[in-house]
C-alpha cells in the first residue's frame, strides 16, 4: 500500500468510526501516544550470538482509535503503524529490561538495526510504509479477557487472539497485556547474516499499555 492509498484508507476508516459512534453503535476513544507504550523485544540467535544485542523496537507515538459498543464484544480498535517511525533501543525502554539488554549498542549498532529491520527482506519499508492493526471482539474487561488482533504488513493479513486487560473509568481507558509470537506467525523470516551464524531470533515478545481519553 503506497501512501497516498494509505490516507485514504486512514480517511474513510475515521469517517466510519465518527459515523458509527454518532449513530449510537458505541463511545469513542483517542490513543494517547504521549502516554502509551507499545513494544516488542527481538532476541540474538546464531554460532555468533555473542557478537550481537538483543533489542527493544517501540512504536514512538501510538496513534489511533478505540470505539467501546454497547455489547462489549462489538468494540474494537484500530492503529496504523508508519514502520520507519519505528525506534530501537530506546534508552529509557532499554534500561528496565535486565541483564539480558545489559549491553550497549553504538549508535552505529542502531542505525544498522533499523535498516535491517525495514530492508526489503523484513518489513520492506519502501513498499509498505505503513502497518495496519484492528482489534475486535473484546471478550471482557477482567485480566483474563482476550482480543482478536488482525494485522496488516506486506501485503497480507493475518490474525491472532492476545490476552487484554481493559479498564474504563470516566473519560479514561486503558488497555494493557503482554504475549508472544514467532516470525512465521508474522509471515516474516528473520534477518540473516554469514549464512545464519548471526541471525535475529524467531520468537518475539510484545508488551503494550494504552491510554485513551473520550474524544471530544
Amino acid at each position: 500500500m503506497n501512501r497516498a492509498n494509505w490516507l485514504v484508507s486512514m480517511v474513510g476508516s475515521l469517517l466510519a468510526t465518527t459515523a458509527f459512534a454518532q449513530s449510537g453503535g458505541g463511545v469513542v476513544y483517542e490513543i494517547d501516544g504521549a502516554r502509551s507504550d507499545i513494544h516488542w523485544q527481538v532476541y540474538k540467535a546464531g554460532a555468533f550470538a555473542r557478537f550481537g544485542h538483543n533489542h527493544v523496537v517501540s512504536i514512538g507515538s501510538p496513534s489511533g482509535r478505540v470505539v467501546v459498543a454497547s455489547e462489549l464484544v462489538d468494540s474494537y480498535f484500530e492503529m496504523t503503524i508508519a514502520v520507519d517511525e519505528l525506534v530501537v533501543d530506546d534508552p529509557q525502554l532499554r534500561s528496565g529490561k535486565g541483564e539480558d539488554f545489559a549491553s550497549e549498542p553504538s549508535a552505529e549498532d542502531i542505525e544498522g538495526t533499523k535498516g535491517n529491520m525495514l530492508s526489503e527482506t523484513v518489513l520492506n519499508g519502501e513498499q509498505y510504509p505503513v502497518i495496519r492493526v484492528r482489534g475486535t471482539r473484546l471478550s471482557g474487561l477482567d485480566s483474563d479477557a482476550t482480543l482478536d488482533l488482525t494485522i496488516e504488513l506486506l501485503g497480507r493479513s493475518v490474525t491472532h487472539s492476545v490476552p487484554a486487560h481493559v479498564v474504563i473509568e470516566g473519560d479514561s481507558l486503558t488497555a494493557t497485556g503482554e504475549f508472544s509470537l514467532q516470525h512465521e506467525d508474522l509471515g516474516m523470516k528473520p534477518f540473516s547474516v554469514m549464512m545464519g551464524a548471526l541471525q535475529v531470533g524467531e520468537q518475539l515478545d510484545f508488551l503494550y499499555h494504552v491510554h485513551a481519553r473520550k474524544a471530544d
